[in-house]
């Protein structure tokens, strides 16, 4: 068998295996600056980045970004579709070790955690995409447990988690979008463990239907977003309201500065949200340095005049040693009332390399330190795979 024909057996084998778990199908902000690419958008349809690559981000992704080149175009280039058509899909398989002190021991589980598959189809400046996949979770599905469930896993296994209209003539310039996403807001880092987005309202299934808008040019954009709940199912977020964010880069594209607001309000709780973000690539060192500070007004409606005020921030660098190689270290704080000094604080490493087009494997060790708690251990490892 031709090596050709053995990598679109590896693909076919990789669609029809029934991975039941739906994660977020997220770019990776690292490369960001550091891949000879400023906008998240030279790389993937979405104006700000993340989901299905387009040609030029397939082609970076067999030639540029991965360890041995490769052919990044659907199945290895084996079919050939019309200009007008895109097709991919994300596959995704997990093990993960949690030690939370629990005396019963650490919780162990090998389980797969993604499985889904996207359709573009445009036509002029107008375009149609949307995600489809499975959705589940470790724990029993007959139970609502997750804060985003509302309802037991086995009444909705099918899930779009993302879904869109857009209209953007050109990839420089302004754009309209309207559907179910995330709002371009903050680092976009992949990991939803973390707590900027835990607890921002950028969780898992955690997306809202959004009018979005904005500005995409060389060296800034702005992104304006009204949001509002799952208005087809009771999944995901509560919250609506308004996303802001602006960013700008400097220096021949070695300094990202960036600005952000949000406005959510909730049965009971109203929250306003400013932030910053930066990035800063030192091409010597092939690092990149990454930081996320917001703050957040908590302001609850059954007490009048009572508010809170929550802090978190993740700051830490990315060290691309080698090609297809990245190493992520990362620590944050999360104080969720700066009046009271019980605050959690992590530190997280994650190793993730892309030996070939289509593939790559994340190793992620964390550890969170609650204050007055025991330290609390995951170590987390998944391969990924991509038509």
């Amino acid at each position: 068998m031709t090596r050709s024909l053995c990598r679109v057996a590896i693909s076919a084998v990789a669609i029809l295996v029934p991975l039941l778990f739906a994660d977020q199908a997220s770019a990776f902000p690292q490369w960001q600056l550091t891949s000879g690419s400023a906008r998240c958008n030279q790389c993937h349809y979405a104006p700000a980045g993340g989901g299905p690559l387009n040609g030029f981000g397939r082609d970076a992704a067999g030639d540029q970004l991965s360890t041995f080149e490769s052919n990044g175009d659907l199945l290895y280039g084996a079919i050939s579709l019309p200009t007008w058509l895109s097709l991919a899909g994300d596959f995704r398989g997990a093990f993960v070790a949690h030690d939370v002190q629990d005396p019963a021991g650490p919780t162990v589980a090998a389980f797969p955690m993604q499985a889904d598959l996207h359709a573009r189809v445009a036509a002029g400046g107008w375009s149609l995409g949307g995600t489809i996949g499975f959705r589940g979770q470790v724990r029993d599905p007959d139970v609502a447990v997750p804060l985003q469930n509302y309802q037991p896993v086995s009444t909705s296994r099918l899930i779009s988690r993302e879904h869109y209209l857009q209209w953007q003539p050109e990839a420089i310039g302004p754009y309209v979008r309207v559907g179910r996403f995330f709002a371009p807001f903050g680092l976009r880092l992949a990991e939803h463990v973390l707590y900027i987005r835990r607890d921002l309202g950028f969780g898992l299934l955690q997306e809202t239907y959004n009018v979005s808008g904005g500005f995409v040019y060389e060296r800034a954009e702005l992104h304006l977003t009204l949001f509002g709940p799952d208005f087809v199912r009771h999944m995901g977020s509560d919250e609506k309201g308004f996303a802001g964010y602006l960013e700008t880069r400097h220096l021949d594209d070695r300094v990202v500065v960036a600005g952000q607001m949000r406005l959510a309000a909730s049965p009971g709780v109203t929250k306003f949200n400013v932030g910053a973000v930066g990035k800063a690539y030192l091409e010597n060192l092939r690092t990149l340095f990454l930081a996320e500070l917001d703050v957040v007004q908590w302001i609850f409606d059954d007490v009048a005049n009572t508010t809170r005020q929550q802090i978190l921030g993740v700051g830490g660098l990315a060290i691309l040693p080698t090609k297809g190689l990245v190493v992520t270290l990362l620590g944050e704080h999360n104080q969720a009332d700066i009046q009271i000094p019980n605050s959690w604080t992590a530190a997280t490493a994650l190793v993730n390399w892309f030996p070939v087009a289509h593939f790559d494997l994340q190793l992620m060790g964390r550890l969170q330190f609650p204050s007055g708690g025991d330290v609390a251990r995951t170590l987390f490892l998944q391969a990924h795979y991509f038509l």
